[in-house]
């Protein structure tokens, strides 16, 4: 009896691990791997515990009361362990609703034929004592209970199947996992196998259960020492095997462990190797410059160039070293992913990159001769025009107003060839910054001077505001054009007899210039691009003048050149303010 006590105790001891066993695996239960593992150990913890009692039970009700808690689990073990098989390998497709039913008929008919067992007694013919045994129950077996194991054995020679053929296309990883579950099953089957057909003098005992302690302290190895149910081995397998990079592992002796299908595809010798299993350098012996990447000291990335019927592929080829938890160089991983349409593509974006510059460089070339051509005579036709029309307004002749209309289509043509180029110039960066010390009212003046003929024509005075000397950093060429485009835009949109001033104020390190003027104003919606953005639709002025849509958004290029600001305030029907800043020193 007290050899009794020992497997009794031995068997709760089980029981506790098993439990522990199915905690773990719960807490990944979304895993499928997870959850079937879970469910197998809470199985045979039944088992383990009702067995535990059933040992020790001195009365013929009391082993038939364990029994019936034993066969809680006992008809499920296999056929959950079977269910792990087959998720775990990648197979859980064929895991349909019927499938899992069907898998399930003969243990939940075992569990039933069990349970009524005293009314037919097709699972145990006779349940009697024996005290002179080890274990006092002795169980003759009714035919269900062989149908019963034939039925556990079946489930077992099939998922061992299933184990040895992923075993062998498995990475090593993964297999190292494959073989923890593979001992992990036969501990308890062998048990089995013993008590059902061994020959031994107490042979009556039982020892499955004992089996699947050996079981869960494999399980328990496996999960802290490899992972086992933080992986989903089956997922990384797929992957591997059907990633387009190629992938060959190597050990720390340069041996080749295990490659891809795409690895293959791109070597075709590595289809000949006997299980996966060559010297690196026997393989690729005339390849010397690949095998000087491969044994280089440290992780690398670089180009290989194969030889193919077709031309030549590319690859870029990327090495890492592969080491565990204690940082032991375990071997290496090399990465091929080929880049050969990423090469022709290079090289076509490369040749049309050159056309375009070419082309680029034709129209910029084009577009100053052109301009330039048409700037030079219309120049000195506003000239000519600006005399004859001062002459003609001298005479008082009366075509004075047919004249003035084409002196100021001319001089409009002439500012739009100069906002023009300016704006060319300003998009392909050929500006030529040059900024010195000015003298902003001198400017103002002369750009007041060349706007009179226009301000005199719509009866507008322009007047100044300035100091006799109001000093700035800036480019005149560039401040005389902001200033002009303003005053322009300004005479535009001022009615007949308005008036325009211009001034400044010191503020900080800047000086604000501003153009004021009495005109119609700017709508809300148009002021919100005026800067920012080509005009598409020039507003016709006052008197049904034309404009570009450049000279603002010229104006802003310009003045952001200086690292200044443009703005602008307006109430519409009471005029318009233009403000810009430039550097004082």
């Amino acid at each position: 009896m007290n050899q009794d006590k020992y497997v009794f105790i031995l068997l709760l001891l089980a029981t506790l691990l098993m439990l522990f066993i199915s905690y773990l695996s719960f807490r990944k239960k979304h895993l499928p791997v997870a959850k079937y593992s879970a469910l197998v150990m809470l199985a045979a913890s039944f088992y383990s515990f009702g067995y535990a009692f059933e040992i020790i039970s001195t009365s013929l009700t009391s082993v038939k009361f364990w029994l019936k808690i034993e066969y809680i689990g006992a008809p499920f073990i296999s056929t959950l362990w079977l269910l792990l098989v087959i998720s775990y390998t990648g197979h859980r497709a064929a895991l349909k609703g019927w499938a899992i039913l069907l898998l399930f008929l003969i243990p939940i008919t075992t569990l039933i034929l069990h349970y009524t067992n005293d009314m037919h007694h097709l699972y145990y013919r006779d349940i009697s004592m024996n005290i002179d045994t080890l274990h006092s129950v002795q169980l003759l077996k009714g035919p269900w209970y062989w149908v019963h194991i034939f039925y556990n054995y079946l489930q077992a020679a099939v998922g061992m199947t299933l184990f040895a053929i992923n075993y062998m296309k498995a990475i090593p990883i993964v297999r190292k996992q494959i073989l923890i579950l593979i001992l992990g099953a036969l501990a308890p089957w062998l048990s089995n196998s013993l008590y059902l057909f061994g020959d031994f003098d107490d042979r009556q005992v039982d020892l499955t259960a004992l089996g699947f302690t050996l079981s869960g302290l494999f399980y328990l190895w496996g999960i802290y020492k490899f992972n086992l149910l933080r992986l989903v081995p089956i997922a990384l397998q797929r992957v591997y095997e059907t990633m387009q990079d190629g992938v060959i592992i190597l050990d720390y002796e340069y041996n080749i462990m295990n490659v891809n299908r795409a690895a293959k595809g791109i070597f075709e010798r590595l289809n000949q190797l006997q299980d996966n299993t060559d010297s690196i350098f026997n393989v690729f012996s005339d390849m010397p410059e690949l095998l000087s990447k491969i044994t280089a000291p440290e992780n690398s990335e670089s180009r290989i160039t194969i030889e193919v019927d077709s031309g030549l592929n590319y690859y870029s080829l990327k090495v890492s070293i592969l080491y565990d938890k204690q940082q032991t160089t375990l071997g290496k991983m090399l990465i091929l992913s080929d880049i050969t349409q990423l090469m022709v593509y290079q090289d076509k974006l490369l040749a049309n990159a050159d056309q375009l510059a070419e082309l680029s460089a034709f129209k910029d070339k084009l577009f100053t001769m052109v301009a330039h051509d048409i700037r030079d005579p219309l120049a000195v036709l506003v000239n000519l025009t600006q005399l004859l029309e001062e002459e003609l307004h001298a005479t008082r002749s009366g075509n004075l107003d047919i004249f003035q209309e084409v002196s100021g289509q001319v001089r409009s043509t002439y500012m739009l060839v100069e906002n023009l180029l300016d704006w060319f110039r300003s998009q392909t960066g050929k500006v030529i910054y040059n900024p010195r010390a000015l003298n902003l009212t001198s400017i103002v003046q002369e750009t007041i001077y060349s706007m009179k003929f226009r301000s005199d024509m719509k009866k507008i005075v322009i007047s100044s505001d300035l100091d006799e000397e109001t000093p700035v950093f800036a480019d005149k060429e560039m401040v005389e054009l902001v200033l002009r485009n303003l005053l322009s835009n300004s005479v535009k949109f001022t009615p007949i007899g308005g008036s325009i001033v211009v001034g400044a104020t010191k503020a900080g390190l800047r000086m604000t210039v501003f153009v004021r003027d009495s005109g119609v104003g700017i709508d809300p919606e148009i002021a919100k691009s005026l800067f920012k953005e080509v005009q598409q639709i020039s507003t016709s002025g006052t008197e049904g003048e034309e404009g570009t849509g450049l000279g603002l958004y010229l104006s802003a290029k310009l003045i952001h050149i200086h690292g200044g600001d443009i703005w602008s305030e307006s109430i519409p029907g009471e005029g318009s303010t233009f403000f810009f800043s430039i550097p004082l020193r």
